[in-house]
């Protein structure tokens, strides 16, 4: 190279000269290349797609197919021969034929009547052609496009529009559908990698295949943007090109510290965490850069561990064999989360610290713990040999997740064999009624027969209320329970449970003994009815203000059918009127209660 030989960047000096050229947009290059073949060309056509992917490219190829002069048949040809002065002055932009707007700069409908619609109907001064390429069209205003739209729907024959966007979505609807439109998709990064080394080794560059594809990933689908890093990192290198090399020169957080802190969130290790982000500090790394490395190194982490794509770094295979994908997924959610925080933060390393270990101590391997206990449950030991030791939940722990679940498991069988034995035991052991019923000894003691019957109700805390407060006075075959003063209550739960008494006697002495309550307390309950009816003139019952008054309590209650309208019925009473109210009373009708 000559001393006065300018420099030419490598985007500029390896740009595509033909349809073939061209990296990623195969479908769009044949589609175009069959329709000059044809003779099918369109009066307009939109590209749309992310930057750097061949857009502007792919136009001035087009407009030197249109224009190519070198195949000798007069005709737009596929192939443009590259060595005409058309294709020449095509690909430096000096072609007077073909016109390369920037829409950006050209946003006033005055600048566009001025170069489009005030030409666009004068004759191509040499090329077979008039091409007017667009870039950035969106960027136009609302008058331009109004300008524009007759002369794109209808152009002479002569002329042809290539207009070019990396935002479709705000190219009018009118403008879209008069073109012909081509999505340009973003490069992969195996593309671009394979295409950085077809390059280097043209340009005799030591460029390593781990150096093309961390470019290849930081270009973010642009095959330009690849191409002006490649150029800084031969700037920046000493002959050879490196991982290590491209790291440093993009400020790329180290491989190792990706590691240390991955394995530190999913084994919660504080100290190690801790001592990664000591490292940015001595490094001067940039908070916002390493959570997006960070993230980033999750995200392709999950996809090794189902199956698809590599390992981003060394030591993947040991992170993923300690984490589930559902763990290393939502670590990067929320460091996704996290980062939107930090960037407007004071202090940038410490919330991101702090953000990380908040989400170290929130995000669980919930998946690899069910897997882990429904190998167990299985009787299939760990699900797959013992874990590494990555998955104790804290560094300085020695028992591992394994035997935590194992003990948890035998306690748990352990629990259910505790509960489950008394209870076949009872539901077994229950006597039958008919056992019960049929007498096993016979006791002919009275005394010791109603001693015997009461130690028996001691697991019926009902019968056995009434028993031990009311007197029994024995008889040849009838038994009678009286209660004393203060206790006439129980004559009511008493009439219910006098069957079992007899059942229970019948049992043990194999007499038919019939029980009665004392006639006293039957004859006071029947007077406490008698002055209720008496009174009902009076008052207001219960049962009427509160038709569930009766029903209310549950008959498994000692008290359930005892009266004590009697009792409520003093309370509400009728009192005397004052005479200031009967006057109201007479107005009104209704009665006072107290």
């Amino acid at each position: 190279m000559s001393e006065n030989t300018s420099y030419i960047s490598l985007a500029n000096k390896y740009r595509p000269q033909k349809f073939e050229d061209m990296v990623g947009q195969e479908s769009i290059s044949k589609t175009l290349k069959n329709a000059l073949k044809l003779g099918r060309i369109a009066h307009a056509y939109l590209f749309y797609g992310p930057r750097g992917c061949g857009k502007t490219t792919t136009a001035r190829i087009l407009a030197k197919a249109l224009n190519c002069t070198g195949n000798g048949n007069g005709k737009p040809t596929d192939e443009p021969c590259g060595e005409c002065p058309q294709c020449r002055e095509i690909a430096q932009s000096a072609d007077m034929d073909v016109l390369e707007l920037d829409a950006a700069s050209n946003t006033q409908v005055e600048k566009v009547r001025e170069a489009i619609i005030d030409t666009v109907a004068l004759a191509a001064s040499r090329d077979r052609f008039k091409v007017f390429i667009l870039d950035e069209v969106h960027m136009l205003s609302a008058s331009s496009f109004n300008a524009l739209l007759k002369t794109i729907e209808e152009p002479p024959a002569h002329v042809v529009f290539i207009l070019a966007t990396t935002e479709k979505h705000k190219v009018p609807a009118t403008i879209t559908s008069r073109c012909q439109t081509f999505r340009f998709r973003p490069i992969t990064v195996d593309e671009i990698t394979n295409h950085l080394l077809d390059l280097a080794e043209a340009e005799g560059l030591d460029l390593t295949e781990k150096a093309a594809r961390i470019i290849a990933k930081n270009a973010g689908g642009a095959l330009r943007d690849a191409l002006t890093l490649l150029d800084r990192a031969i700037a920046y290198s000493d002959g050879k090109i490196d991982d290590k090399l491209v790291g440093e020169m993009l400020g790329l957080t180290p491989q190792d510290l990706l590691n240390q802190t991955v394995t530190a969130l999913i084994k919660k290790d504080n100290a190690s965490l801790h001592g990664a982000f000591e490292t940015l500090r001595a490094e001067g790394f940039d908070a916002n850069s390493f959570l997006k490395d960070l993230k980033n190194a999750l995200g392709e982490l999950f996809y090794f561990s189902l199956g698809q794509g590599s390992a981003p770094f060394e030591g993947a295979e040991q992170i993923t064999a300690a984490a589930s994908a559902g763990l290393l997924a939502a670590l990067s959610r929320k460091i996704n989360k996290l980062t939107e925080e930090v960037k407007f933060s004071d202090n940038a390393l410490i919330s991101a610290e702090v953000g990380l270990f908040t989400i170290m101590d929130s995000c669980f391997d919930i998946e690899g713990f069910i897997r882990r206990l429904e190998a167990l449950e299985r009787g299939g030991g760990n699900g797959g040999g013992e874990p590494p030791a990555s998955h104790t939940l804290q560094t300085e722990k020695k028992t591992t997740f394994s035997a935590a679940v194992q003990k948890s498991f035998t306690a748990k069988q352990e629990t259910k064999t505790s509960f489950s034995a008394p209870q076949e035991t009872v539901f077994q052991e229950k006597p039958s009624l008919e056992k019960e019923e049929k007498p096993t000894s016979k006791i002919t003691d009275n005394n010791a027969l109603w001693k015997t019957m009461l130690k028996e109700f001691e697991r019926s805390p009902f019968v056995y209320d009434v028993m031990t407060n009311c007197s029994v006075q024995f008889g040849q075959d009838v038994w009678t329970i009286s209660f004393g003063t203060g206790k006439e209550f129980y004559k009511v739960p008493a009439q219910t449970k006098l069957a079992e008494l007899e059942k229970k006697a019948f049992a043990l002495s194999g007499r038919k003994i019939r029980f009665e309550i004392a006639d006293k307390s039957v004859a006071s309950a029947k007077n406490t009815a008698l002055s209720v009816k008496q009174e009902e003139k009076k008052t207001i019952s219960p049962e009427k203000r509160n038709p569930s008054f009766k029903t209310s309590i549950t008959q498994e209650e000692p008290f359930v059918k005892a009266d004590f309208s009697a009792d409520i019925a003093s309370e509400n009473t009728l009192t005397e009127v004052p005479e200031e109210l009967k006057g109201i009373l007479d107005v009104i009708g209704g009665e006072v209660l107290a």
